[in-house]
């Protein structure tokens, strides 16, 4: 069976590289930085490891897999877990692909050849908001945040806007919750970035705007044409409550 319940034990990564070279290199570099890596090479085994050997706090997953390509594998999990965060790797940098995996419910996309740094870096803010998501839902009341009909649960990972309810990643809600919480105010992509990916803000990265697109299919009447999460050209992004005609 499916779980997100997460031990008190050292952060376990689900590895999922078909690329055998590649594979060593990201075991061998997680590892030493002390995570506990599980190493599937197609995707139905990452499935089935899912289920038979988790919980995880975090998952690398590749594109390109034997069986299940990486969209199929992030679309099993978020079936069953919509906290965990989802790392897509992918030698596949059209945005029509990274707009998939985020549509597959994955938080954060990194393209091939990457920065062993920088990946480093993404795996280990993921696995700090599942410690830290952890233990506020063991000790804590549900956090919850309203703005104008958008109301998000972040315990329970809904959005609800009026009759309708969507389920949210655990991204998904940090992201809102940093708009929710000034409604109409700008909040600049360096901000996002270090708040809520924990990357530095001279990161290169098309993750947010790839990111929001998804977050319109939710929220917008036509995401086309966009009037509650809207995009500041050079600043950032805000919620614009404001009566529409």
């Amino acid at each position: 069976m499916m779980t997100a319940q997460l031990q008190q034990a050292p952060c376990r990564l689900l590895l999922v590289e078909d690329e055998p070279h590649l594979a060593f290199t990201l075991r061998l570099n997680l590892e030493a930085e002390g995570f506990e890596v599980i190493y599937a090479a197609d995707g139905a085994q990452a499935v089935q490891d899912f289920s038979t050997k988790g919980p995880f706090h975090a998952i690398i997953l590749d594109v390109m897999l034997p069986e299940l390509d990486g969209f199929a594998v992030a679309r099993a999990i978020r079936h069953h877990d919509a906290r965990i965060g989802i790392l897509m790797l992918t030698a596949r940098t059209g945005e029509n692909d990274r707009l998939l995996g985020f549509e597959a419910g994955v938080d954060d996309y990194i393209a091939k050849p990457f920065h062993l740094q920088e990946l480093l870096a993404r795996v280990r803010r993921m696995t700090e908001r599942a410690a830290l998501y952890q233990s506020k839902t063991s000790t804590a009341k549900s956090e919850q945040f309203s703005a104008g009909d958008l109301h998000l649960d972040c315990n329970q990972l809904t959005l609800t806007q009026g009759e309708k309810t969507n389920t949210v990643t655990k991204l998904e809600a940090d992201f809102l919750r940093e708009l929710m919480s000034s409604p109409g105010q700008v909040i600049s992509r360096e901000h996002l970035l270090e708040n809520v990916w924990g990357l530095r803000a001279t990161t290169e990265t098309r993750t947010i705007d790839n990111f929001v697109v998804r977050l319109r299919k939710m929220i917008e009447v036509d995401p086309k044409v966009p009037s509650i999460l809207i995009s500041v050209r050079g600043k950032g992004y805000k919620l614009d409550l404001s009566p529409k005609k």
